[in-house]
């Protein structure tokens, strides 16, 4: 799990990239257990800063088929609030079990 001293520090980094590039600021960060997520509101779009390894079994987005990610998608919908990103959400959908058969 990633300590919230190296969280802050690539909040920082990731800001400081942004305004280097002349790109808007997030509207909110979150801090999730191995990474950070800068979230834009309006342009429903999300930046995930990974820190540190994700715990055993963890599944990335990027590693599911289209097809897979469109069942956990489905999965999900109803499951999270609007303005709830859900830590244990996604990790129960993508964490411990691989739900790729």
């Amino acid at each position: 799990m990633a300590t919230v001293k190296q969280k802050i520090a690539a909040e920082r980094a990731a800001r400081s990239m942004l305004e280097d590039g002349g790109l808007p600021q997030p509207d909110e960060v979150e801090y999730g257990y191995t990474c950070i997520r800068l979230i834009w509101h309006q342009e429903k779009r999300v930046v995930i800063v990974q820190i540190d390894e994700p715990p055993p079994g963890h599944v990335f987005a990027e590693d599911l088929s289209d097809e897979e990610l469109e069942r956990v998608i489905r999965d999900m919908e109803g499951t999270l609030g609007e303005d709830d990103w859900g830590n244990e959400g996604m990790e129960d959908v993508l964490g411990g079990e691989d739900r790729r058969n």
